[in-house]
């Protein structure tokens, strides 16, 4: 090995050591910056910023770490100018500040409102560890990006000039000291040696890239722990001694309001499949999402199916079938479950005429009021008040939790009467057959403007002297709160065994004159 080798040589191991220094420098700064940004102040006060936008402080604390995660890495990547570095840096203060404490968390005991245990199941916490990894890994990447983007506009400018005449200055000397002998354009080993070969570079960009890939199709599954919980679907029901298995199945009618195809989700009790169940019928129970949501919210963030199957095991409910709908429309905005000012979209007859008259021909319903309830949370909530009030004949009590009781949002138009006449603190004044209905209540002490909503309409019930049940929450606008309420619901609701024919009669004459009247404020 010649004289210009060994001192190429040397170069290269430079400018190695230059560059584990910057791996170091950003991986040392995401590790600092991210242990600073994740102390209790910083950590607390941005979660609390979250809330007070309506989340609560499960899902808040979550999209607060992937935030200061991601600042972690954009300032590990600024300062060191390594991507790579600083969003593993980003990832350990990740599983520091935020994931060691979940563990801890999740490994205490869960009991459910009835106070059984649900079991922690390791698959379900596992898969949910990986999820949130490749959430913290992806913001930290994004982090990186922009800092290392950043580093080329604020950095690069006076570092290029510093490397210019760093680079010329020690030219010189060496020119000068071997007097212009030293010329590495020349020489066989040239400095472009310390470029990485064509093959590394594609083997290590495409090693990237599907790491990548990877972590967005980990991150896709993430959904439910920003709509729901980060905990969701960690703990298994219960295990309560009882006979049978209920079932979950998902079916379809066809609509004539909407002139649409609308799927449901349906819960059928343990004995409802079983020789002994043929000849049975069942009470129903009609479950409605919020705005966003879909038919299967109430499964899985509310836990209606576990709930149900729990307490029919324990002998506190009786069997009960529960249809979970899809309220959108044929518009891409909130349905609230009603008939559009227009009259082009109507949720409200898909539901109370459609929906209903499919499931009492195909299924071994009860098919009268004092047999059927709707209920719901937030924009489902105003709906089962809403739609039980028009429809007193159909649904014989509703459950509306952490709901709003006066009309809102674009479906209702302009025209004032249509809007009160679709808002339950109005119309059920003006609806007396609705005055029997048996009402459930539910809110939680944090949940505004929702709690104050829902007082308000107590104090109006209380007025028209309307009983009713309420079930206040420590708590916020989620899902933990409405499978509690719900859990309490499904034992207040003790269906009975017998209606007036005369009150059917009055309820029938009643629904008629809504229905006119309805006819009547859409022309004007």
């Amino acid at each position: 090995m010649n004289t210009w080798q060994l001192r190429l040589q040397k170069l290269i191991k430079r400018v190695d050591s230059f560059s584990l220094l910057l791996h170091a420098t950003s991986l040392l700064a995401a590790l600092l910056s991210g242990l600073y940004l994740f102390n209790n102040t910083n950590l607390g006060g941005l979660t609390s910023s979250i809330v007070d936008m309506g989340l609560d402080p499960l899902r808040a604390q979550l999209i607060a770490a992937l935030v200061l995660v991601a600042a972690a890495a954009l300032i590990g990547a600024l300062l060191g100018r390594r991507k790579v570095s600083a969003i593993v840096g980003g990832a350990i203060v990740f599983g520091l500040g935020y994931l060691k404490g979940f563990i801890k968390l999740e490994l205490q005991p869960v009991y459910d409102p009835g106070g059984h245990l649900e079991p922690l199941q390791q698959g379900a916490l596992l898969s949910t560890l990986l999820i949130m990894i490749a959430l913290a890994l992806v913001s930290a990447f994004v982090g990186a990006a922009v800092g290392r983007a950043s580093g080329e506009v604020i950095l690069d400018p006076p570092l290029q000039i510093l490397q210019r005449l760093v680079t010329r200055l020690w030219l010189y000397w060496r020119v000068q000291r071997y007097q212009g002998s030293f010329n590495l354009e020349e020489t066989p080993t040239s400095p472009q040696l310390l470029i990485p070969s064509p093959p590394i570079r594609i083997i290590t960009s495409w090693a990237g890239a599907l790491v990548l890939l990877a972590l967005l199709l980990l991150v896709l599954r993430s959904g439910d722990l920003f709509i729901f919980s980060p905990d969701i679907g960690l703990h298994a029901a219960p295990n309560v001694q009882g006979s049978g298995v209920s079932t979950i199945k998902q079916d379809y009618v066809k609509s004539k309001a909407l002139g649409l195809v609308r799927p449901f989700e349906i819960y059928l009790p343990p004995s409802y499949n079983t020789p002994a169940g043929k000849e049975r019928h069942y009470p129903v129970l009609y479950l409605l999402h919020g705005s966003p949501g879909k038919d299967v919210d109430w499964l899985v963030g509310g836990k209606a199916g576990q709930s149900a199957d729990t307490l029919i095991k324990s002998g506190q409910v009786p069997e009960l079938i529960m249809i979970m709908p899809d309220g959108h429309g044929r518009s891409q905005g909130a349905s609230e479950w009603g008939n559009s000012y227009n009259q082009k979209q109507r949720v409200e007859d898909y539901l109370a005429t459609d929906l209903v008259n499919y499931v009492d021909q195909h299924y071994r319903t009860i098919p009268d009021a004092s047999h059927r309830a709707i209920g719901g949370n937030s924009m489902g909530g105003f709906g089962a008040a809403n739609i039980a009030i028009h429809h007193p004949t159909i649904f014989g009590a509703f459950i509306s939790l952490g709901g709003y009781y006066y009309a809102e949002g674009s479906i209702w138009g302009t025209n004032s009467m249509y809007k009160l006449q679709n808002s339950p603190a109005y119309t059920i004044e003006h609806t007396p057959l609705a005055h029997k209905l048996r009402i459930y209540l539910g809110s939680a002490t944090k949940d505004q403007p929702y709690y104050h909503d829902t007082q308000d309409f107590m104090k109006e019930l209380t007025k028209l002297k309307i009983p009713y049940h309420f079930d206040l929450q420590k708590g916020y606008h989620a899902w933990g709160i409405w499978a509690t309420q719900m859990y309490n619901a499904l034992i207040w609701l003790k269906w009975s065994d017998t209606t007036k024919k005369s009150e059917t009669n009055e309820a029938m004459l009643m629904h008629g004159f809504i229905g006119a009247l309805h006819i009547s404020i859409e022309g004007a």
